[in-house]
């Protein structure tokens, strides 16, 4: 058991023992399952620490993504630990094993190429420990960015090279001070202008690592441009931004917001999105903007709604042929395909839940 604020309650905790009101009188009992009805009860009656359980319902619910994952969960763990020897490597020595990058990128792609379908869940791998974190956002990177790629028609040799320049896009950070990556405070000027450099180290790193295709170096090096030109190190603006890197930005961002950071908690992925498509033609291309919203929808894998029936239920998979009607399992029912039940849709964007 342990006790948690109110606010930080989630959907299948377990309540540890009964709660009570100021009169004594018991308002939930033991055992009573947390949903977003019991969270509004616990505010109105003033109650904002609560004793929990560990969540019971986040395996039901992988279960059901798993169904439709674009990548199986046994291979996004099998290359995030590749992906961490590539760089505890690169960290050492500064050598790039290329052909430990392709095998990485390859399994990846044709992963993303073999299951692509109409319903899609998109798993990616979200650490608490910050040390790692370059880790999992160079895997996560990899993942969107190649989605991003697939939707805009990308396809064979050049898919296989955006996978391999969105992999290594942050390869320059191996050379930026581990106290300025996790400082949980703003950094100073002098600070700030180093991590900015990264994009310099990386493009460097590649080139003395042999990689010289343009548009591998161009990912690696572009991926922080803005499409407004206010972006670094050059303020290149627009097409002048390669494509690769114009893909990669999205990503980056995409992943970088939904992540827990030393210095900031992670935003949804509902809130993500909506940032970045306000953002378009500003820091982003719209036209693979797009695409994001195409691989996720409007609401991502994990958003939790209520529906004009007033139900509650979990987003499981997207529906890449009507973006607003996606896959609900419904809490302790089934699983409910909007773009079938034309009766239904999504009332209320409540809360959101990470499964991996």
């Amino acid at each position: 058991m342990k006790i948690i604020p109110l606010n930080k309650a989630k959907y299948g905790m377990i309540i540890a023992m009964d709660i009570r009101d100021t009169t004594g009188r018991v308002i939930l009992k033991k055992g009573t399952e947390i949903n977003e009805s019991i969270i509004y009860l616990l505010k109105k009656a003033g109650i904002f620490n609560i004793p929990v359980n560990s969540v019971k319902v986040v395996s039901d619910l992988k279960k059901e993504t798993e169904k439709h994952g674009v990548i199986s969960k046994e291979n996004l763990d099998l290359n995030y630990n590749k992906v961490k020897d590539l760089f505890k490597n690169l960290e050492k020595d500064g050598h790039i094993d290329i052909d430990a990058v392709i095998d990485i990128a390859s399994s990846i792609k044709d992963d993303l190429e073999n299951n692509y379908s109409d319903k899609l869940f998109v798993p990616l791998k979200k650490l608490k420990d910050f040390d790692e974190y370059l880790y999992s956002h160079s895997l996560n990177v990899m993942i969107i960015s190649s989605l991003l790629a697939i939707e805009n028609k990308i396809i064979g040799d050049e898919l296989l090279n955006i996978s391999i320049s969105s992999l290594l896009h942050d390869i320059g950070k191996t050379k930026v001070p581990i106290e300025i990556m996790n400082a949980p405070r703003p950094l100073t000027g002098e600070e700030m202008n180093i991590m900015r450099n990264h994009v310099l180290y990386g493009k460097e790193l590649a080139l003395e690592n042999n990689i010289k295709e343009k548009n591998i170096i161009g990912g690696i090096y572009e991926h922080h441009e803005r499409y407004d030109g206010k972006g670094y190190l050059e303020g290149k603006k627009g097409p002048y931004i390669t494509k690769f890197g114009r893909i990669i930005a999205i990503a980056d961002v995409y992943d970088a917001l939904t992540s827990t950071r030393s210095y900031k908690g992670p935003w949804t992925p509902y809130k993500t999105i909506s940032f970045i498509l306000t953002n378009v033609e500003k820091q982003f291309d719209g036209t693979f903007a797009q695409g994001l919203i195409n691989a996720f929808g409007i609401y991502p894998s994990g958003t939790r709604v209520q529906l004009s029936n007033g139900q509650f239920g979990t987003v499981i998979a997207s529906n890449r042929s009507n973006k607003i009607r996606p896959l609900i399992k419904i809490d302790h029912g089934d699983v409910v395909d909007l773009s079938e039940e034309k009766s239904l849709r999504i009332t209320k964007v409540l809360d959101y839940i990470y499964i991996e």
